[in-house]
């Protein structure tokens, strides 16, 4: 719990919008922090999005760097049962219409990770297609502040526009689970 007397709200960067950067996102909220996540993708999951498309693969990986965004594959079921899969103060629950099993597939997670960023109003903080290619701490000699807290410059791309945004944060989370071009 956050001492009353000493808080601060702070500006915060949140990088990805899989299940570490939502509860990240969530918790710094309740926190009263002032929150962006920028999440690379067109929708939030993480690596439990899965999208069937490789592009840009080398199949004689002469190309280290695919832009392929993750190793879900499309029959993929969890290996872990879904009461240790929820969060702690949001289960897993099974609902009905939708994969009932104990060890349901990936789209199910998914699903789960969506009623989340739904239920706790986390969605109109993500900037989706958003990709992140700089995080640094900014150069004071650049600029003027009596301030000594640490800031972060965090350098982004909107992936349809191309436009680069560059913008100074108090923190940054790094949720990202996967490194991708």
């Amino acid at each position: 719990m956050v001492s009353e007397t000493n808080y601060k709200s702070k500006n915060v960067c949140v990088i990805g919008a899989g299940p570490s950067g939502l509860v990240a996102a969530r918790e710094l909220r309740k926190e009263g922090h002032k929150l962006v996540v920028l999440e690379q993708n067109h929708e939030i999951g993480g690596q439990w999005l899965y999208q069937p498309n490789v592009d840009g693969e080398d199949p004689l990986g002469r190309n280290p760097f695919q832009k392929m965004h993750s190793s879900m594959y499309e029959s993929l079921r969890l290996t872990s049962p879904r009461e240790i899969m929820g969060f702690t103060d949001f289960p897993f629950m099974v609902k009905k219409g939708r994969d009932m099993r104990r060890f349901p597939s990936h789209t199910e997670l998914l699903n789960y990770l969506k009623d989340f960023c739904e239920w706790f109003g986390l969605r109109e903080m993500i900037r989706f297609n958003t990709r992140v290619e700089y995080v640094g701490m900014l150069d004071y000699d650049d600029v003027c502040s009596n301030n000594n807290d640490l800031k972060w410059v965090v350098r982004s791309i909107d992936k349809k526009s191309e436009k680069m945004v560059q913008e100074v944060f108090d923190a940054v989370v790094v949720a990202s689970s996967l490194l991708s071009s």
